[in-house]
C-alpha cells in the first residue's frame, strides 16, 4: 500500500531554506497561497511538517489527505 497523498495550504511562499527539506513533495504557487503535495509515510511525517512550518512563522491554511483516486501525481 504506498504512503498517503497530502495537500499543504501556505499563506505566502514558503522560504527556501524550508523547500530545500521538502525535495520529495512537488511545491507550486497559487498566489497568495503555496501548495505543497506528496506522500508521507505517516502522522509523525505530518506532525513535523506542520511544526516546521510553525517554527518558521508561516500561516497554515489547510492540511488534507487526500482519498487515493484524487491524487495529483497518478
Amino acid at each position: 500500500m504506498p504512503d498517503p497523498t497530502y495537500q499543504v495550504r501556505v499563506s505566502g511562499v514558503i522560504p527556501d531554506e524550508l523547500l530545500a527539506e521538502l525535495r520529495d513533495l512537488t511545491v507550486s504557487v497559487e498566489p497568495p497561497e503555496t501548495v505543497l503535495h506528496g506522500n508521507l509515510p505517516d502522522q509523525s511525517a505530518v506532525v513535523g511538517l506542520i511544526s516546521r512550518i510553525h517554527g518558521l512563522g508561516l500561516r497554515l491554511i489547510e492540511v488534507r489527505r487526500l482519498p487515493a483516486d484524487d491524487d495529483p501525481a497518478g
